[in-house]
C-alpha cells in the first residue's frame, strides 16, 4: 500500500471518528434541557360574565373578556391563547394568539394550544416554553417565538406526569416520548408509556424513567426504559413497578411479576426469583416484605432472605421486624436475629444516642444507645425534635418534653406539629393557634387563624385571621412589614383595633378606619375591609376600588380593582364581580 492510499484511509477514518463524536455530543446536548423559571408574573386571566380575557400586573385590561377560555403558558411573557366558540364542523374550538398589543401572532400555525400539566409541582398549569399546533389532523411542537420544534406528525401530544419538558406522543395508536427540543427519547412503538415518578431532591424528576408495555397474544407485557432512552428491562413481565423510594440513580430496583409470581430486579439482573405472590418495600426499615402461600417473610434489598415466609403477618418497626405466628409476635433485628423483648418498634432519632420505642401496649418511651430508659410516662405518641425535645401525646392531648421528661410545653393541645421546612412549632387548641420556636419559647397566639407558607420572591410564614395577621421567618422571628417589603411605600398599622397605613417613618398616611387590611403585594395593591366588604388602594394611598366585594377569604389578593377568584394555586384568575 503506497503512502498516498494510507493517508487517504487514515483521513477517512479520522473524519468518521470525528463525525461519530460530534453526533454523540449533539445527541447528549439534545437529551438535556432547562425548564424556564418564572420570576415575574406580568399577566393574569380576567374573568367577567362567564367570559375570559387578560389583565397586566397594573390591573389594565390587555385582552377584553370575550373568550370561552384563555391560556397564558408563561405569565412573564405576552403570549395569550384565546379560545373562541366551538366549531360544529371541525368538532373543536378555534383559537387565536395575541401579544400584549393585541396583535395576532403565530397566525401561520393552526389551532395553537398550550400543553396542560396536571401533576406539576409549580404554580403554572402549562408547559412554559412550548406550544402545540395542528395541521391536517396531526400535531407538532413550536416554541413561544413560533420556531418549529417538530413537524406535525403526531396523532396526539400531551404532558407526562411529573416530567415537565417531556411529552407523550402517539402515532398509529402507539405511544412514545419526545422532549421539548424535539429529541425522540422513545420511539412510538409501545401500547403505553408512563412515568415511573422517580424523584430525588437534587434533580427532582429529571431522572425518572418510563414503564412501557407491548401487546402480545398472551396480553400486555411490561418493560422499562430510562430517562436517556436506554432499554433496561425487556417488556416480558405481566406487571412491573419501580421501587421509587430507593433513591439511587445508578441502581434501579423493580418488583416484577412473571406468570403471576413476583420477583425482584436490580437494573436488569434478577436478584429474587419469581416465586412470591407479592413483594412490598418498606422504606423506613429498608427491607422487602415477601408473601408466598399466604405466609409472609422478609428480604434485604440485595435479595438475601432474612425471614422465611412462614408467618401470618410481618411488619416493621424502625430497626425491628415483627413477625406473627400462631398469634404470637416474635421480634427480629434487620439481620433476622431473634430478640427477646417487649418492644415492637425501635425508631432512630436525629440524635444517634436516643431511640423512640413502642411496646406491645402501644406505650412510647425513649431509650439511649445502651437500652437505658430515659423517658417513660405512658405516652401513646412521641416524635423527636431538634435539641433533644419530644412531642408527646396522652389522652388525645399533646405537649412537648425535654430529654429529662420535663414538660416544656403543657400537655393540653389538640395537636402539635412542626411547620414544614421551618424551626416553628404549631400548637392548636380551641380554634386558637400558638406558635413556638425550637427553644420552646412561645412566639405568638392568634384565634381562628390560618397559616400559609409563602414561597415566591420572598419566603416567610403568614399567620392570619379575619382581623389580624403577622409575618414570621423560618426561625419564628416576627417580621415587620417594613423589613419584609422594603420596596413598599406604605405599611399596614393597627391602632386601637382599627387598621390604616403608615409610611417608612411611621407617619400615618391612611386613616385607621378599616376592620382589617392587607399589606401591599408586589404589584402595588392592598386590600381594605370596611362594613364587611373589601376594596383596594394603591401605593400612594389612593382608593382604586371602594369596598364593595363580599369575599370569603381573610387575606384576598388584588390587582387593580380585581380580586383573585382562585385561592393559592393554578392559573391566576381575577374578577370584579360584585
Amino acid at each position: 500500500m503506497n503512502k498516498r492510499i494510507r493517508w487517504i484511509i487514515i483521513s477517512v477514518l479520522t473524519i468518521i471518528v470525528l463525525a461519530i463524536g460530534i453526533m454523540a455530543i449533539v445527541n447528549e446536548l439534545n437529551l438535556h434541557y432547562k425548564i424556564e423559571e418564572i420570576s415575574e408574573y406580568n399577566y393574569f386571566i380576567l374573568e367577567q360574565n362567564g367570559k375570559y380575557g387578560v389583565i397586566d400586573k397594573s390591573g389594565n385590561i390587555v385582552i377584553d373578556a370575550d373568550y370561552e377560555a384563555v391560556q397564558i403558558p408563561n405569565p412573564s411573557k405576552d403570549i395569550f391563547i384565546c379560545i373562541k366558540e366551538y366549531n360544529q364542523d371541525t368538532k373543536e374550538y378555534a383559537t387565536v394568539v395575541y401579544n400584549g398589543k393585541k396583535e395576532e401572532i403565530l397566525s401561520n400555525y393552526n389551532n395553537v394550544q398550550a400543553v396542560a400539566i396536571f401533576t406539576n409541582i409549580n404554580s403554572t398549569p402549562y408547559e412554559r416554553s412550548v406550544l402545540t399546533y395542528k395541521e391536517n389532523g396531526k400535531y407538532g411542537l413550536i416554541d413561544l417565538q413560533g420556531k418549529e420544534i417538530t413537524k406535525p406528525i403526531y396523532d396526539e401530544i400531551s404532558s407526562i406526569n411529573y416530567k415537565e419538558g417531556t411529552f407523550l406522543v402517539k402515532q398509529n395508536e402507539q405511544e412514545g416520548i419526545i422532549n421539548m427540543k424535539g429529541k425522540t427519547i422513545i420511539k412510538c412503538e409501545y401500547e403505553s408509556v408512563t412515568s415511573d415518578n422517580y424523584y430525588n431532591e437534587d434533580q427532582n424528576n429529571e431522572k425518572a424513567g418510563f414503564i412501557v408495555s407491548k401487546k402480545t397474544d398472551d396480553g400486555y407485557r411490561y418493560g422499562y426504559i430510562n430517562y436517556r432512552g436506554s432499554k433496561i428491562v425487556k417488556p416480558i413481565f405481566t406487571q412491573l413497578e419501580r421501587v421509587t423510594e430507593i433513591s439511587d440513580d445508578k441502581n434501579i430496583y423493580f418488583i416484577a411479576f412473571k406468570d403471576g409470581q413476583a420477583g425482584l430486579l436490580k437494573n436488569n439482573k434478577e436478584i429474587v426469583n419469581y416465586e412470591y405472590e407479592d413483594i412490598q418495600y418498606n422504606v423506613l426499615s429498608d427491607v422487602f416484605i415477601i408473601q408466598r402461600n399466604g405466609k409472609y417473610g422478609a428480604n434485604t434489598r440485595e435479595g438475601k432472605t432474612i425471614l422465611y415466609p412462614e408467618y401470618s403477618s410481618v411488619y416493621t418497626g424502625g430497626i425491628y421486624i415483627n413477625a406473627v405466628k400462631d398469634n404470637v409476635i416474635e421480634v427480629f433485628d434487620l439481620q433476622g436475629n431473634k430478640i427477646e423483648t417487649d418492644i415492637n418498634s425501635k425508631i432512630k432519632t436525629e440524635n444517634s444516642n436516643y431511640y423512640i420505642t413502642i411496646d406491645k401496649n402501644n406505650i412510647y418511651k425513649v431509650v439511649d444507645a445502651n437500652e437505658n430508659v430515659i423517658i417513660n410516662n405512658d405516652y401513646n405518641y412521641m416524635e423527636y425534635l431538634p435539641g433533644d425535645y419530644f412531642i408527646v401525646a396522652r389522652d388525645s392531648k399533646n405537649g412537648v418534653v425535654d430529654i429529662n421528661g420535663k414538660s416544656v410545653i403543657e400537655l393540653k393541645y389538640d395537636s402539635i406539629s412542626r411547620i414544614n421546612e421551618t424551626n416553628i412549632l404549631q400548637a392548636e387548641t380551641n380554634k386558637s393557634i400558638e406558635l413556638y420556636n425550637l427553644n420552646m419559647k412561645k412566639i405568638t397566639t392568634m384565634s381562628n387563624a390560618t397559616i400559609k407558607e409563602v414561597k415566591d420572591d420572598k419566603e416567610y410564614i403568614l399567620l392570619f385571621s379575619e382581623n389580624d395577621f403577622k409575618y414570621l421567618d423560618k426561625d419564628g422571628n416576627i417580621l415587620k412589614a417594613q423589613e419584609l417589603f422594603k420596596e413598599n411605600n406604605l405599611f399596614a398599622k393597627n391602632v386601637n383595633g382599627k387598621w390604616g397605613f403608615v409610611d417608612k417613618n411611621g407617619n400615618l398616611k391612611v386613616q385607621n378606619k378599616y376592620e382589617v387590611v392587607t399589606d401591599f403585594n408586589k404589584y402595588g395593591f392592598a386590600g381594605i375591609k370596611k362594613d364587611g366588604k373589601w376594596g383596594v388602594i394603591d401605593q400612594e394611598g389612593h382608593i382604586v376600588q371602594e369596598p364593595i366585594y363580599e369575599l370569603k377569604w381573610n387575606m384576598p389578593e388584588f390587582i387593580g380593582k380585581y380580586y383573585r377568584v382562585n385561592a393559592w394555586y393554578g392559573d391566576a384568575r381575577f374578577s370584579d364581580k360584585v
